[in-house]
Formats: structure tokens, C-alpha cells, sequence
């Protein structure tokens, strides 16, 4: 499979050049940009994060703890004092830290984690958590999930094509388990289509979100982009 190297570096690039199609479209403006930026790197190291402790790993984890913190505290800057604020940060991240022990006890690298439902539970997870808890609008906590999505499934493709062998022109035993719709565990695969269904049921103002691509046009937008190139 790929590298976390691999994983960061190719999200970020692909990521970035959806970002950019995003801005020069006018869906988005360049704060809000950066911001789906950064989900899509997010989403491109997600599904490791049911793989063993291993150093990268509990790289990833911190970071993830620390964004959430991040916006949490965000949430609250002007309404506590600077000793609130700070302990509202360790408790949040402590209780992210917490749930990643938990969550490396009850799973097993490249299951169900590893697979397109999961991409779809973690965008309309990040959709529901931006719009619901850190109050940020529709159409963005919408943008921010689909480059979480964009990012997680890039994850997948490149460890399917790490899993072909080109030089001995043969596939891996790891071929099949990242870019799949299910697996042998049954039950496991009837949650998390259960789960994801549920999630898009909850998220809001769908047909808003929809519409908002209706006059995205991408030849136009790449040369907008081309245009600034030359400059």
C-alpha cells in the first residue's frame, strides 16, 4: 500500500486542484477554499485511521484531535475567559484522543473503514458536524464533506494501485480492499450502510446543494484558471 507520504502529498494535490476549481467557479471565495483545502488532506489519511499504532498513526490522531479541539474552541472565543477557553481545549482533545483508543480496540485495518460507504459516513459526519455544532453554513459544511469524500476516496484508489505488482505484472493479496462496497462481515457491511443512509437523511437543505452546481461549468472555470497561469 502507499505511504503516509504518498497519501498526505497526493491528497493535497488533488485537493488543492478541486479547491482551486471551486474558487475560480465562484462557489466558494479563498477562506472558504483554503477550508475545503484542508478537508480534502483530511480525508486523505482518514482511512488509516483503524491501522496499528504505528507512527504515522499517532501522527494523524494528533492532528485530527487538535483540529477538532480547534473548532470547538473556536466555537467559544468571546464567551469565556483565556482559563476556560484552555480547559475547554484539553478536554476536547483528551475526549478525541479517548475515542481513538477506543476505536483501535473494536476495529481491524482495511475493513469496512476501508471502503466507498465509509467515504460516504465521513462526509455526511464532517456536513452534519460543521453545520450542526460549529454553525457554518449549508453550502459549505456540504463542500467541506464532499472534499473530505474526494480525499478519502483517493486514498482508496492509490492503495489499489500500490496493490498491482507492475514489475512481476501481478496482483497482491491487498488488491480489493480499499476501493470496495463490502466485505465478508455481513453485519458489519448492514451497519454502515444503515448508518450512512441515516446520516444523509439528517443532513439539510439537499436540493440547495444540488442546485448549487447547476451552472458550474468546468470548461470555463480551467480557463479562468489557464488565464491566470499566464499572468
Amino acid at each position: 500500500m502507499a505511504n503516509f507520504q504518498t497519501h498526505f502529498n497526493v491528497a493535497a494535490f488533488v485537493s488543492g486542484l478541486g479547491a482551486g476549481t471551486m474558487y475560480y467557479s465562484g462557489l466558494v471565495d479563498k477562506p472558504d477554499a483554503t477550508l475545503l483545502f484542508v478537508g480534502g488532506i483530511i480525508g486523505g489519511i482518514l482511512p488509516d485511521i483503524d491501522s496499528d499504532n504505528s507512527t504515522p498513526t499517532k501522527i494523524m490522531q494528533y492532528i485530527f484531535a487538535n483540529l477538532i479541539s480547534f473548532f470547538i474552541l473556536f466555537k467559544y472565543i468571546g464567551m469565556y475567559p483565556i482559563l476556560n477557553l484552555a480547559l475547554i481545549w484539553i478536554i476536547s482533545f483528551m475526549g478525541v484522543m479517548l475515542l481513538f483508543h477506543f476505536f483501535n480496540k473494536l476495529t481491524t485495518h482495511r475493513g469496512m473503514f476501508h471502503s466507498i460507504p465509509a467515504g460516504f459516513i465521513f462526509w455526511f459526519s464532517f456536513s452534519l458536524l460543521f453545520y450542526y455544532i460549529f454553525k457554518f453554513n449549508y453550502l459549505i459544511s456540504w463542500y467541506f464533506g464532499m472534499f473530505v469524500f474526494l480525499g478519502f476516496i483517493t486514498h482508496l484508489i492509490l492503495d489499489e494501485i500500490y496493490s498491482v505488482d507492475l514489475s512481476g505484472a501481478r496482483m497482491k493479496k491487498s488488491f480489493g480492499t480499499a476501493l470496495k462496497l463490502w466485505n465478508k462481515d455481513t453485519k458489519s457491511v448492514l451497519i454502515f450502510y444503515l448508518l450512512a443512509i441515516l446520516l444523509f437523511m439528517a443532513m439539510p437543505y439537499k436540493k440547495a446543494f444540488y442546485n448549487s452546481f447547476s451552472k458550474f461549468d468546468i470548461i470555463t472555470t480551467y480557463y479562468k484558471l489557464l488565464r491566470e497561469y499566464k499572468r
